[in-house]
């Protein structure tokens, strides 16, 4: 069997069959469809069976619900394909994956990394859409990938499993799994892969719908922990590349500042008080980490946005950021 595709469910009655529906219409025979339904609490698991029942091709499991990384692992240990694709149960496929790879994949490659779409949703309707493509196309191998790896890593489109086939071979052989974290599983286990892989493909084609903006996702939810866990992984990634010497400094701080702002940007979105989001801002400045980020006069962090923070004046910042919100939206 060519490929495995390993679906975890957890609540998303209202997108599942999208999902499913998304690889089944592709037509595309040598693969097995496995659905993880992670304790569900709402009508995704009966879903997860009648497809089962109705194709042969899928098979649904009902698990305790022990966190996206255990039901990835859960589906890694029932694959019998010789490469597994992990989706998100609320996004979707396009175009025809499976079939235009077929040839390209083989013994020798560990990994394929292929470019997407970013969909902002309302009610499963689009409101907005926008493409990352890969900087470069074709088949890399190990030395290749560690020249291009900065340059990579700045598209933000290596952080997820996604947009990745995995040669199962090379993960068992290697003893590879997702870890047992609240967050940034995905992150962790490329990081594993990253260090460990020979060859690669990487397509500027576009199969992978994302979809942001969900009520109920984890990424649109604040959640304290998020940035100590981002920087823990900002320290993998800097063994990564000392590792392989290509420490750069410049580059660690250009992923911190990324880390900063994304996680203003988060806060900012809740439906909580200005005083409690200049609270929680406040606390973020005090990490060290970040504290030296913003008092550093090299920074990677916008000139404007490193005075704001520098002298406390977190009302400004989050006015700031609201307006850009707006226009971003308004785009």
């Amino acid at each position: 069997m060519k490929y495995s595709v390993i679906i975890p469910v957890y609540n998303v009655e209202k997108y599942l069959k999208r999902c499913i529906d998304s690889i089944v219409i592709q037509e595309y025979k040598d693969l097995e469809i496995l659905l993880i339904d992670n304790g569900s609490s709402d009508g995704s698991g009966l879903i997860c069976d009648n497809y089962a029942d109705k194709n042969s091709q899928i098979t649904a499991y009902h698990i305790p619900n022990d966190g996206v990384g255990a039901a990835r692992n859960f589906g890694l240990s029932k694959a019998k394909g010789e490469f597994v694709y992990f989706v998100d149960a609320d996004d979707y496929l396009v175009g025809n994956l499976f079939a235009d790879m077929e040839n390209k994949l083989h013994s020798k490659v560990d990994l394929l990394v292929f470019s997407y779409h970013h969909s902002m949703e309302k009610k499963l309707t689009e409101l907005k859409r926008t493409t990352n493509v890969l900087p470069y196309n074709g088949i890399i191998d190990k030395d290749t990938f560690i020249v291009l790896f900065k340059e990579l890593f700045l598209t933000a489109m290596m952080y997820t499993v996604w947009n990745k086939i995995y040669r199962r071979d090379f993960l068992a052989d290697h003893h590879l799994a997702f870890s047992e974290h609240e967050l940034g599983e995905d992150v962790r286990f490329n990081l594993k892969v990253y260090d460990l892989v020979e060859n690669l493909i990487l397509s500027t084609n576009c199969y992978y719908v994302y979809i942001s903006g969900r009520k109920g996702s984890a990424m649109r939810e604040y959640n304290p922990q998020r940035i100590i866990y981002q920087l823990e992984e900002l320290s993998q990634i800097e063994f990564l590349l000392t590792k392989w010497g290509k420490s750069d400094q410049v580059f660690i701080d250009e992923l911190k500042s990324r880390i900063l702002m994304s996680n203003i940007q988060n806060i900012v979105l809740q439906k909580i008080s200005i005083n409690t989001q200049k609270k929680i801002i406040g606390k973020i400045c005090s990490i060290d980490d970040i504290n030296t980020l913003i008092n550093s006069s090299s920074s990677k962090l916008q000139i404007l946005m490193r005075i704001l923070l520098k002298n406390k004046l977190y009302t400004i910042v989050i006015l700031l950021k609201r307006i850009q919100s707006f226009v971003n939206k308004k785009k």
